[in-house]
């Protein structure tokens, strides 16, 4: 009994022994350490399989991604910059108004070889998709992405589809695919292109219309008016990041044009520098202040040391463009303005094609098949402005007349007082409408700021006004008693007669000047001629648009600011009734160099159509060319050189040379 006892007690004895506890709490540890690493390795598990397929899903839908980003793959037969969707627009070619998806815009393809089928989870991976933040690139080399280069860029026919297939009548529709200097596909636009179609030989040219899809593609449309031959040429004039810099920086840039002001007073002559000033303060200045025609923008000159305010007498342009720009341009931008960022030719695959006839055996577009709106105010614009044929100039735009006589010409005018404001380009079209009514003399036409001639049988009187405070590239002496502003031109308009037409011309002279000054200028102009037309209804008022000038590489930027000076315009009068004269098209189109002034055969044309938007009903033009709408080139006989100190005269100042202000004073 007490043996059996004692064992008890050793066993229980044992149980409660140090040793045998600290060996239970160790395997407690142990198992509880186990199953955590257990969870823990199991939730690594899970987070690695649901990365696992997040990565296989979106694989899916971008697999491969090529450096431009394009989704480009043997199950999904689409291309981003390529796929185009319909338009609501028609055309003889439906084709041509299709439109390229925007980058990062993606939308299921009609095939995708059953690969993925769930339209729903097509749906949820493609809006998890474009939440990342970014587009991945990536070539062999590491580089940051270059700007547009003409030589790798790549120009496409789109329709028709085949160059074999190309007759009169037809719109081409041509892809282009900027890329930059390695080949890569550039994802936004914004790049300048000019474009055109020429046949020099048949003296035949159209211009592109050129649409930015904002993605690195273009869509090119021309128009092939003409049988035969014919090469397409493209220039990239200023890649995007350029034009970036030209529409935000130097389009509102701080300008400030300079004059070199001349003061005279019988025998007493000064010089001082003047300026124009926007929204400013100064001291000690003369201050000239437009009747109408400016409100806040102010003409004031430094103040003779000896001369009153009141003797100015002429202006000198002291300043140019090629400074002005090279004074805004920072050294970092200097690149996109030079080299091979500037003007250069795109090379083109069967850039030379060959029209055929229509079917009817026409070689041209039938006038009678166009069904044109008569030319006046607020027309649209069509994707060509029209096409040049044997030295004609063929509308697409309003129904026009091609040559013109001196009795048609008079048939349109009479009773009629046209004034020409503006630069040397609108004295060009005074020139040709007096030759044509044979009242010109050609030997004063060159130089001059104030011409005027009078037909008196039909009561017809045409005269030319220059525009004051104007930039030149030379100084040349503006007389300020011959030059005078447009807006008093309109308000003076109805002291004779209702019956009149005056063509504003405002771009060339004005690039220097501050943007918010430009602007306003033309606003006055629109409202001069509203509040004219109240009591003279009859008046028109008639915009000649700017055109490209040349591709001077000292003259940077400068056709694309006229470009931004013809927005504004067709913006500022949009509406207000007056004909807007869009030559631009039409002088690029020309089979012959871009020049500031545009030879005869251009000019004489664009009188035509001239001609055609004031009389576009009651007026029968000949369509038989005479020795009387012939213009024969200029010569020696009828080119003077320009004034120089020797046959320039400065005259007195007189009374009528302040009239061009309200009031000078002195601050």
């Amino acid at each position: 009994m007490d043996s059996v006892l004692v064992k008890k007690l050793d066993v229980n004895m044992l149980h409660d022994h140090p040793s045998k506890k600290v060996w239970i709490r160790k395997r407690t540890i142990i198992t509880s350490t186990i199953i955590i690493c257990l969870i823990i390795c199991l939730f690594g598990f899970m987070v690695n399989l649901k990365r696992e397929e997040t990565i296989l899903a979106i694989n899916n839908l971008q697999e491969p991604l090529k450096p431009n980003g394009m989704l480009q793959s043997n199950s999904i037969q689409a291309d981003s910059r390529t796929q185009y969707l319909s338009s609501s627009s028609s055309d003889t070619h439906q084709e041509d108004h299709l439109l390229p998806l925007l980058p990062g815009q993606r939308t299921r393809p009609p095939n995708f070889d059953g690969v993925i089928s769930d339209d729903s989870l097509v749906d949820s991976l493609q809006m998890f998709a474009n939440r990342a933040p970014f587009v991945h690139h990536s070539i062999d080399a590491v580089t940051s992405f270059d700007v547009t280069c003409a030589a790798t860029t790549v120009v496409k026919l789109a329709s028709p589809a085949d160059y074999e297939a190309i007759h009169v009548g037809d719109t081409l529709h041509y892809i282009i695919e900027a890329k930059d200097s390695y080949g890569r596909p550039r994802t936004i636009g914004g790049d300048f292109w000019l474009g055109a179609l020429k046949s020099p030989h048949l003296i035949a040219g159209t211009a592109a219309k050129i649409i930015d899809h904002d993605n690195g593609t273009y869509s090119m449309y021309l128009t092939a008016g003409w049988k035969g031959d014919a090469m397409l040429e493209l220039t990239l004039a200023h890649p995007s990041e350029g034009v970036h810099w030209l529409k935000t920086t130097y389009k509102y840039g701080d300008h400030l044009p300079i004059w070199d002001g001349e003061f005279q007073l019988g025998n007493a002559k000064e010089t001082s520098k003047c300026y124009l000033m926007y929204d400013s303060t100064w001291n000690n200045m003369c201050e000239y202040q437009p009747k109408k025609a400016l409100k806040h923008t102010k003409f004031v000159c430094d103040k003779p040391f000896t001369l009153p305010c009141e003797s100015l007498a002429g202006i000198r342009g002291a300043s140019n463009f090629p400074g002005e720009f090279s004074r805004l341009l920072p050294t970092e931008k200097r690149v996109l303005f030079s080299g091979e960022h500037l003007y250069k030719n795109v090379a083109i695959p069967h850039g030379f094609i060959n029209i055929k006839e229509r079917t009817d055996n026409q070689f041209t577009i039938p006038k009678d098949t166009l069904q044109l709106p008569l030319c006046g105010p607020d027309l649209p614009s069509p994707l060509s402005d029209g096409y040049w044929y044997n030295g004609q100039w063929n509308s697409l735009v309003c129904d026009t007349k091609q040559t013109y006589n001196k009795a048609s010409a008079i048939q349109c005018l009479e009773h009629t007082n046209v004034v020409f404001t503006g630069d040397s380009t609108t004295r060009q079209w005074f020139a040709s409408l007096a030759k044509l009514l044979d009242v010109g003399h050609p030997e004063d036409h060159d130089r001059s700021f104030f011409l005027e001639r009078t037909l008196a049988a039909p009561d017809i009187n045409i005269s030319f006004v220059f525009h004051p405070l104007s930039t030149h590239p030379k100084p040349i002496f503006v007389n300020m008693s011959q030059v005078r502003f447009e807006v008093d031109i309109i308000l003076d308009s109805p002291r004779y007669t209702c019956n009149n037409v005056i063509v504003v011309s405002p771009w060339a002279h004005f690039i220097m000047w501050p943007w918010d000054a430009y602007v306003e200028w033309l606003t006055h102009i629109r409202d001069a001629m509203i509040e004219v037309k109240r009591q003279c209804p009859e008046l028109k008022v008639v915009i000649k648009s700017p055109h490209a000038v040349n591709k001077q590489t000292t003259m940077k930027g400068r056709d694309f600011m006229f470009k931004e000076m013809m927005h504004a315009m067709r913006e500022v009068f949009q509406g207000s009734g007056v004909m807007f004269i869009d030559i631009w098209d039409m002088d690029y189109a020309y089979p012959a160099p871009m020049e500031l002034h545009m030879p005869d055969e251009v000019i004489n044309q664009e009188i035509a159509l001239f001609l055609s938007y004031l009389c576009p009903e009651n007026m029968q033009l000949s369509l038989i060319p005479t020795s009387e709408n012939i213009h024969l080139p200029p010569t020696s006989e009828n080119i003077h050189l320009p004034p120089t100190s020797e046959n320039t005269q400065q005259p007195e100042t007189s009374e009528e040379q302040m009239q061009l202000f309200k009031n000078v004073k002195v601050e």
